[in-house]
């Protein structure tokens, strides 16, 4: 008979080969007929006698498997196949040996996946085959019924194992802890971040009970009741070290009885580091909560308002770290587009080479590696809202003539691109260069500037707004305590003395970067010059002669003032402090510490008297 190799995909028979040969060589044992598995595709997957030598190729498709499978019925092939009429298409016929045979089809889901045959190749076997074809066919019957259903149970176990890993893979990338207990509460299972938090493996947690690792846990309550508990404080003991979660308690039920639990848990400093970049998020990008109350910030506010709905281009300069992305969001914010998206690219951040594609985008085919469709620019993705150029200054001149093209014909021409699209984008610009220098010397483009300097903001460094350090200090200090979970109180005067005297040349983000590193390191409630950074430190040791002494305004006294201003402003009543406190950027009870601690007396309505 004709074979040749097979290049069809693969078969269920053939993913369970090695159970389909274990049932050919069975059957074989049992009734002493040559047997032969044939998949779908036709090819041999297991078989005895002559069929073991063909396992691995196929039969042509006028063959007697070919019409089986495609009709679905079971045969009895009754005589030779020379003989035969449904052997007559197959051209193969006159060499075949085959006496008898019976061939039952495997059904799968109600679809045929292959057939399972005996055959006689003997007069003897012939005649003691169709004797009793009846018994065979009904054996056949019930071999491929069994076949079928191994074949159901391993691709479901398959698709369990599959489920499993990904479920796994799912619960192991999750950043929460995560217990699994049984009704009795014993530890069936963790993932990786228990693992982790715990300092435990898997292994050893497994087949504790709950109270082995929680001992004040209320696990009982909630298999008892069914009731799940959520922000639960639990404290776990790891040698002499005490650590502090926050847990939630979800029982597990089964026609409504409770047959587990998983218990989901984080640090509470890790909870606190969440809160923390949270904080004050609403507030993060108005200009009213920037916080500065200086004369030079409170009339940079003002004026910032008074244009943020406008559509026209802003150029904010100032030195670095003082927040020009921080205005040029809260605009944003204030404006007319704050639905629209706010899409920042820094401009001396991206190789010169990538900027032009990184701004306008390229057609397909514009370069080598462009990607197929194109790729649109931060232009296109600004539409309908802002884009901000930051480090402006560091534009390569062949883009600054690109740019001011958008700025007066209000479209971009992507790379390759053969028309120009529309863009509907408020372009707010910032630098911490002398661009007026800088065209001097020829680096920067006269007409850019004046167009992208419509309206011109100057950020003045926090060495021009001391005024403004209190409530700056004030606001990282909070933020760091919940942050670290750290109760300092304050700063020694000593300290007070040093961040008053010190430049901060990298300004506000230098000065959070000092209180996040102070509060880090401190061990008692209140920041002394040991819990300051070698650079602060530093400072002070290579200029000895520079004043710190007590003739200047201390921290102490520029905070009482701020406090009298924001009480004079906003009045005495609960909602005016708590409008004077968010202002200043201290929390309410903050804020009403330092009033006691201060010694200001708010008593009577709008009036603020200082006791001796």
């Amino acid at each position: 008979m004709s074979v040749s190799k097979l290049s069809s995909p693969m078969s269920e028979l053939k993913i369970n080969q090695s159970y389909v040969q274990k049932i050919a060589e069975v059957i074989a044992a049992v009734i002493e007929f040559e047997v032969a598995i044939i998949d779908k595709n036709l090819e041999v997957i297991a078989g005895t006698g002559n069929y073991k030598s063909e396992i691995g190729f196929v039969y042509g498709k006028g063959s007697i498997t070919g019409q089986i499978i495609h009709s679905g019925d079971n045969f009895i092939l009754d005589d030779e196949p020379l003989h035969h009429d449904i052997c007559r298409e197959c051209n193969q016929n006159v060499i075949c040996k085959l006496k008898s045979g019976i061939m039952s089809p495997i059904l799968w889901n109600d679809k045929v996946i292959g057939t399972l045959s005996i055959f006689a190749f003997d007069d003897k076997q012939k005649n003691e085959l169709l004797t009793n074809r009846d018994k065979f066919l009904d054996f056949l019957m019930k071999i491929s019924a069994l076949i079928s259903s191994k074949i159901g149970e391993n691709e479901m176990h398959a698709r369990l194992s599959l489920m499993a890993n990904q479920f796994s893979a799912v619960i192991n990338s999750i950043v929460e802890g995560l217990i699994a207990i049984d009704q009795a509460g014993f530890i069936t299972d963790i993932n990786k971040s228990a693992e982790k938090l715990l300092n435990i493996s898997s292994l050893e947690a497994c087949g504790q009970h709950i109270s082995d690792i929680f001992p004040e846990f209320s696990a009982p309550k909630v298999l008892k009741f069914g009731q799940q508990y959520a922000e639960q404080e639990i404290k776990y003991k790891n040698k002499d070290e005490i650590s502090l979660f926050i847990s939630t308690i979800t029982p597990i039920k089964k026609d409504q009885h409770i047959i587990g639990l998983v218990i989901s848990f984080r640090t509470i400093r890790e909870m606190r580091k969440l809160a923390g970049r949270l904080i004050r998020e609403d507030r993060k990008y108005s200009l009213d909560g920037i916080l500065g109350t200086s004369n030079c910030m409170t009339m940079l506010k003002q004026k910032m308002q008074l244009v943020a709905g406008t559509d026209s281009t802003i150029l904010i300069t100032g030195e670095s770290g003082t927040g020009k992305e921080l205005f040029a969001r809260a605009i944003h914010e204030e404006s007319h587009r704050k639905n629209g998206p706010f899409i920042a690219i820094n401009c001396g951040a991206i190789p010169e080479t990538l900027l032009e594609s990184e701004l306008f985008g390229y057609e397909e085919g514009a370069f080598t590696g462009a990607s197929r469709g194109g790729k649109p620019g931060k232009f296109e993705l600004a539409n309908g809202g802002t884009i901000f150029l930051d480090e402006i200054g560091d534009m390569p001149m062949h883009l600054q003539v690109k740019l001011l093209r958008v700025l007066q014909e209000v479209e971009i021409e992507r790379i390759g691109g053969v028309k120009p699209v529309w863009v509907d984008v408020r372009i707010i610009a910032a630098t911490n260069r002398n661009l007026e220098e800088m065209i001097k010397e020829k680096l920067f483009r006269s007409d850019l500037f004046y167009r992208l300097s419509v309206i011109p903001f100057y950020v003045p460094p926090l060495r021009e707004r001391k005024e403004d350090l209190i409530l700056l200090l004030h606001h990282f200090l909070d933020k760091y305590n919940l942050i670290l979970g750290k109760q300092v109180t304050g700063f020694t005067q000593e300290v007070q003395r040093k961040m008053l005297a010190y430049p901060w040349l990298g300004n506000v983000r230098e000065l959070e970067n000092a209180v996040e590193y102070a509060v880090n390191i401190a061990t008692k409630n209140v920041i002394d010059s040991s819990f300051l950074s070698s650079r602060v430190n530093d400072y002070f040791e290579h200029n000895a002669s520079l004043s710190t002494s007590d003739n200047q305004l201390t921290l102490a006294e520029q905070e009482k003032h701020a406090i009298e201003t924001a009480l004079k402003k906003f009045g005495n009543t609960r909602k005016a402090k708590e409008k004077a406190a968010d202002s200043l950027g201290m929390s309410r009870s903050t804020f009403y510490r330092k009033i006691k601690n201060l010694g200001l007396n708010t008593k009577v309505p709008n009036r603020i008297t200082i006791s001796n």
